[in-house]
């Protein structure tokens, strides 16, 4: 029979005695009194903190071995801690002298590589986007890109020629250097799930608010006969079929589906510019290789990318202040825009049409409730 690795997280017992041994450690490691040059006012207990760092760098540990290892040196530094809670005992000496010479190698490396205090992230420069929309609101998307593909003197080395990608929702992307950078990853991330998410609610109407809206409707024409035979006027009727639980469903499920939409034509202007650009660069590429033309000076490819880059980010910050000045908001109501505000009216005309049909279906089942024929 094969023998299945060893998963810790995945092994009861070996979690319990984890984190038996963890909660233990904590509580003895914050009652050991330490000076207030080792430990600060309103500070985490220093060894605490020394112990979620080690217990955080075993974690993704699967061999038994150090496994093994590492419970038992707990166990070892369970029983030290517990006898350091007492002053001037042999341990708690030893855990002082560890402490200081922690804050002596801390300092050292502090003298050699200083702290810069950057900027805060409101005013840091950051490097331009790849693609920008240059489509006026209300319009269909179209992007082109920023800065790229940029000239051979702003660049050390040979034109490499981006590759492009996609992602198993059709959404593409475009990979310049190795490793793929962690703001990509994580972009492309968030956008995937923003996607998944808007199907999922799609298909919730359909599978959860369609049949509850059904019963609400039906609900609420039976208590409006129970009140009408007793001559009771509380409460007002809703009228007309736009008025009811319905058709409240047809427009969720109208909103989500342009939310779908929007996605698709925003994803095919990006994948159309990046295509655009994807040529652009092998074009140049070939040119460059033809014509043999020598690699740049580092210096002088560094002062052609500043020049690039100063010259985008006055754009932009004209840009901004033009719209400052003129007292533009930038936000728009999704919820008044003419394309749903259309979306709503062809959705009402239909529902009208309908509403015979609907009607009909709904009485039939309210004198079925009722027993009638």
């Amino acid at each position: 029979m094969t023998r299945h690795p060893f998963v810790p997280a995945r092994n009861t017992q070996h979690r319990i005695a984890v984190l038996a041994l963890y909660r233990s450690l904590l509580r003895t490691t914050s009652s050991i009194p330490l000076p207030a040059n080792l430990h600060h006012k309103g500070r985490r207990h220093p060894v605490t903190k020394i112990l979620r760092m080690r217990f955080a760098k075993n974690k993704p540990l699967t061999s038994l071995r150090l496994i093994y290892d590492s419970m038992t040196a707990g166990y070892k530094f369970l029983t030290l801690l517990t006898k350091g809670q007492i002053e001037k005992s042999p341990e708690h000496s030893e855990i002082l002298r560890h402490l200081q010479k922690r804050n002596q190698t801390a300092n050292f490396s502090r003298s050699i590589h200083p702290h810069k205090k950057g900027l805060p992230p409101s005013k840091q420069w950051r490097n331009p986007p790849l693609l920008t929309k240059i489509s006026a609101p209300g319009e269909h998307p179209r992007y082109e890109p920023t800065v790229r593909p940029l000239p051979k003197t702003a660049f050390v080395g040979e034109r490499k020629v981006p590759v492009f990608g996609h992602t198993a929702e059709m959404m593409s992307f475009l990979r310049i250097k190795k490793p793929q950078p962690e703001n990509l990853s994580r972009s492309l991330g968030a956008k995937t799930t923003r996607f998944r998410q808007t199907v999922q609610d799609t298909k919730k109407v359909d599978r959860e608010l369609v049949p509850a809206a059904a019963l609400e409707d039906l609900w609420d024409d039976i208590m409006h006969r129970l009140l009408h035979e007793k001559g009771d006027t509380v409460g007002v009727r809703r009228e007309g079929p736009l008025e009811s639980f319905r058709f409240s469903t047809i427009l969720t499920k109208a909103w989500w589906e342009m939310k779908l939409l929007m996605f698709n034509e925003d994803w095919t202007a990006r994948s159309d510019a990046i295509c655009k650009l994807v040529e652009q660069e092998r074009a140049l590429a070939k040119g460059e290789k033809q014509s043999g033309v020598g690699p740049t000076d580092p210096e002088v490819a560094k002062e052609s990318l500043d020049q690039i880059l100063a010259e985008y980010r006055r754009k932009q910050t004209e840009s901004e202040q033009k719209t400052k000045e003129g007292g533009t908001n930038s936000f728009q109501d999704p919820f008044a825009s003419p394309r749903w505000l259309k979306k709503v009216k062809a959705s009402e005309i239909e529902e009208l049409k309908r509403n015979g049909l609907g009607q009909a279906r709904q009485n039939k089942k309210v004198k079925d409730f009722f027993g009638e024929d």
